[in-house]
This record gives C-alpha cells, structure tokens and sequence, in this order.
C-alpha cells in the first residue's frame, strides 16, 4: 500500500494539533480545579471537558473557516457545514470511543500491566489507536462524498449600485 505513509502524515497533520491543545486544556483546567476544590474528582471531570472543548474547538474553527473561504459571508452555513463535517468525521469514533473501547482498554491494562499507571497509559494509547482509526476513516468519508459534492451556487453579490 504505497499511499499508506503519506496517509498517515496527512492524518497526524490534521490530528497531532488538537491532540496537543485537548491535551494542554485538559491540564491546565484540570489542575485549577483541583487547586480550587482539592478534589481529584473535580479535576478529572473538569479536566475531561476542557479536553473534549480544546480537541473539537481547534476543529469547528478550522472547518468554518474552510468553509468560510469557499463562500465568503455566509457564516451560519459554515458553520453548520463545519458541524456536518465534524459529526460525520467523529460521531461514530467519539461514540465508540467514550461508550466502549476506553473504559475497556484503560480496564484491561490497569489490570494487565504494573504498575498500574503504566496500565493506564497502555490502555490509554491502545484507545486513542481505536478513536483515530474510526475518525480517520470518518475524515476519508467526509472527503470523498461530502467535500466533493457541489453545494448550492452562492447567490450573486451586488454592490448597492442602480439596476441595469
């Protein structure tokens, strides 16, 4: 498969991003919750928010502004293009994801691999393996029949001048 390597590049291109500023809010909002209430409870839940606001946030605004560039001014079909295209990229990942495949894995490996946050950890990266295959091949659907297909034509701009 000798498009598999630039796949990947393109894959860890378009992820690698909003991995590390998910990652970076999950941290920093984490640990403020946790300075502020001095709960671990509070911080992982605080934490696993700010995760999902920081990964999802860097997206919706790259795609509205994808989507901005093609159609200049039409800012609510942008951004509901932008929703479409992340739904269709990560519904089904992030729905396996959170349900099923990490609780089930970060499981197993607290139990399978000492110490216990090496198991974590193991599971942790064997669930980001599952998350980025379904949403890679959420992104390659999304290309192939959604970005390729026409949308309506944007309606002619007039500049305010007298009718011909």
């Amino acid at each position: 498969m000798p498009d598999a390597p630039r796949k990947v590049r393109e894959w860890t291109r378009r992820y690698l991003p909003a991995e590390l500023l998910g990652t970076a809010t999950a941290l920093l909002v984490g640990l403020a919750a946790h300075r502020a209430t001095g709960e671990v409870a509070a911080a992982a839940a605080a934490g696993a928010v700010a995760e999902n606001v920081g990964y999802y946030g860097w997206f919706a605004v790259r795609e509205t502004r994808r989507h901005l560039a093609a159609r200049p001014g039409r800012r609510a079909r942008a951004a509901g293009r932008a929703a479409r295209d992340l739904l269709v990229e990560f519904g089904p990942a992030e729905a396996l994801d959170s349900l099923l495949a990490r609780p089930a894995l970060m499981y197993a490996g607290g139990h399978l691999v000492a110490p216990v946050a090496a198991g974590l950890l193991a599971g942790k990266l064997a669930a980001d393996l599952v998350f980025y295959g379904c949403a890679a091949a959420g992104y390659e659907l999304r290309r192939r029949h959604l970005d390729a297909a026409p949308g309506p034509p944007a309606p002619e701009r007039t500049t305010g001048g007298p009718l011909p």
